[in-house]
């Protein structure tokens, strides 16, 4: 009898000490599990991550990687001022606000490139042919505002903005009437009027300006290509959006960091070749309102209106200069008043 509860005694001494390894271990791991949290606009710059959006990607361990798309260019920001990302996608000038305003992002590279066009119900548009006319256009202190405004400068056309549809204004000028968003520009070509006004002109973006051809019954179907003409009048393509990365990762994750950019190329350069599943993949499960479906994406890319393009930090760092200087001498404050030094370029070689 006493070595039965010698032997009982002692095997559950090895049961408790068993289950306290256990136990120990596993805290271990949860302790050494590191969350990175991505997030994205939606809008044509998410295509670029849809691939690792919508995968089951092996990364290294210990590392969990969470996706996080974000309604609204506002709703980005203020998740980066509160330095809630690890890594994100963001227009230009906001990478280059978040380093100038010391929230400590820095840039890897730019994911798309000009995606803004001019649609038109006139046959042969031109920027001359808008003289008397009024665009809609939307986000004045953004992209598409600063894209717009430097285009009609660059190429000597005269504009005004204007309040309300009714503002009068000269006929060698043209009228800006920005919008709230490119969905209020695009509801009202869909109605082919604004409070009565006939509207021949308006600025969107890829992919919703190949869309609203075929919801305006091809009314809409003519394009001026800001990129074309820019790079007509800059020797460069303009950035869109681009990668940027907290700096605190460059402490102990500096491998992380290097091995995520390659995956955000390889992700960008499958959209890309894949356009049909790319755009399919954003509208259905990660449930885009800006990205209409996988057809749509897929003309764009092939008409080349939809660049897809990942170029590093120090790749694309000589258009980007260029870009935030033409912004610097615009609106300043887009990008907290100053040009950001080379510190804000990540160069992984350093």
């Amino acid at each position: 009898m006493k070595k039965y509860l010698v032997f009982i005694v002692l095997l559950l001494t090895i049961i408790l000490t068993l289950s306290t390894f256990l136990v120990a271990c596993n805290d271990n791991n949860n302790d050494t599990v590191k969350e990175i949290k991505v997030v994205a606009p939606d809008g044509a710059p998410l295509l670029s991550l849809t691939y690792l959006f919508t995968e089951d990607v092996n990364y290294a361990e210990p590392y969990k990687v969470s996706y996080t798309k974000l309604p609204t260019a506002d709703t980005l920001v203020a998740s980066l001022m509160q330095k809630e990302a690890d890594f994100a996608i963001a227009p230009i000038n906001i990478c280059a606000l978040m380093y100038n305003n010391g929230s400590g992002y820095r840039f890897a590279g730019v994911s798309i490139w000009g995606i803004m066009h001019i649609v038109s119900s006139e046959e042969s548009p031109t920027l001359e042919s808008m003289k008397g006319e009024i665009i809609l256009a939307f986000t004045k202190a953004g992209t598409p505002g600063i894209t717009l405004r430097s285009v009609l400068q660059q190429n000597n056309i005269e504009f005004e903005e204007l309040n309300s549809i009714d503002d009068e204004f000269p006929s060698n000028k043209v009228g800006i009437l920005y919008q709230t968003d490119a969905s209020e520009v695009a509801s009202a070509l869909r109605a082919g009027e604004l409070d009565g006004v006939e509207i021949k002109y308006a600025l969107l973006p890829e992919p919703v300006s190949t869309a609203i051809a075929g919801a305006t019954s091809q009314k809409y179907t003519a394009k001026i290509n800001l990129q074309t003409i820019w790079e007509e009048k800059n020797g460069f393509s303009y950035p869109q959006a681009g990668l940027i990365f907290h700096e605190r990762l460059l402490e102990n994750d500096k491998a992380f960091v290097d091995s995520f950019i390659s995956y955000v190329k390889e992700s960008t350069q499958w959209a890309y070749t894949n356009p049909f599943d790319a755009g399919d993949r954003a509208k259905n499960i990660l449930e885009s309102a800006s990205i209409p479906n996988g057809t749509i994406v897929k003309n764009a890319v092939d008409a080349g209106r939809l660049p897809l393009d990942f170029k590093t930090a120090i790749e694309s760092k000589a258009a980007v200069d260029s870009y935030l200087s033409i912004i610097l001498n615009s609106t300043p404050t887009l990008i907290n008043g100053k040009l950001p030094d080379s510190d804000f370029y990540y160069d992984p070689s350093n």
